[in-house]
This record gives structure tokens, C-alpha cells and sequence, in this order.
């Protein structure tokens, strides 16, 4: 059986189209504040702010670099010594970029810029939310879609 050159091309051309699809130079960068450190009770927490550089995509392809990118972040963060850790992750905005300096304040009026929210846990993954215009879209551990307000 003689394989159809045809074919054969297509799908070239579909691995080579999606490929320049993926995000190159996607980056998580730190987001003024940085870091914010607090205490509930006897435990200490902590929440760290990114914004995401353009040239992402709400498709489940790229949720796996998107992933990769925010365990390299963290992986930085000694999280045993935190009962939670948290990394909100916003869009590049005309505000929210590398020159801001509104603080946590400021970040009040940006849900709808607001890209990913995840939480560990006592060291673990409980939470990774994708988020669009202030809605859950898609959620990362359970590899399904959803549909609810995030409330922070």
C-alpha cells in the first residue's frame, strides 16, 4: 500500500502550523508587590503576584507551558514553610506591567485582567484556576472546563 503524498503534506503542514502556534517567549514576570507575607493564627501564608507577557492562548495546549512556567516560579519558594502559598498570575495590561506600582490595592480593580489563580496547600496543589474576564474557564487538576465567578 502506497501512502497518498497528499496526505502525507497535510499533515506537514498541520504539525509545522500548530507548532508556530505555541507561545515562545511566554514569561511569567513579577508583578508589583511582589510578595505579601501574612500570619492567620499561628500559620504564615503568602501570595505572589506575576503578570503573564503576550502571547497566550485560552487552548488547552498551551495550559501545559503555562503550567511548566509556573512550577519553575515556584519551585523557587520554600512552601513547606507556608500552610498556604499563593500566585495570582494577571495579563499585561497599559497598567499591569513591569512599570506598576499600585500595590495590592490596586490590584483590587483588575479582576477582570486577572489570567490564573493557584494555592498549595501544606506543600500541595489544591487549587489552579485558568480565568477569564473574572470567570473560572478552565480548571488545571482536574483538566476540565468550568464556569463560575472567581472570588478571591
Amino acid at each position: 500500500m502506497k501512502p497518498n503524498f497528499k496526505i502525507l503534506l497535510f499533515l506537514l503542514f498541520l504539525t509545522t502550523a500548530c507548532k508556530d502556534r505555541e507561545p515562545k517567549n511566554l514569561e511569567l514576570k513579577p508583578l508589583s508587590p511582589v510578595t505579601y507575607e501574612f500570619t492567620s493564627g499561628a500559620s504564615t501564608n503568602r501570595i505572589d503576584y506575576f503578570y503573564i507577557s503576550d502571547g497566550f492562548s485560552y487552548q488547552k495546549s498551551y495550559y501545559t507551558i503555562l503550567e511548566k512556567k509556573v512550577q519553575q516560579k515556584i519551585k523557587k519558594v520554600n512552601l513547606k514553610a507556608y500552610n498556604l502559598y499563593s500566585a495570582y498570575i494577571y495579563q499585561q495590561s497599559a497598567i499591569l506591567n513591569g512599570k506598576y506600582n499600585g500595590g495590592r490595592a490596586g490590584l483590587e480593580g483588575q479582576s477582570n485582567k486577572l489570567f490564573a489563580y493557584i494555592r498549595y496547600q501544606q506543600n500541595h496543589t489544591d487549587i489552579f484556576y485558568l480565568i477569564r474576564d473574572g470567570n473560572v474557564v478552565y480548571n488545571l487538576l482536574s483538566q476540565k472546563e468550568e464556569h463560575f465567578e472567581f472570588d478571591n
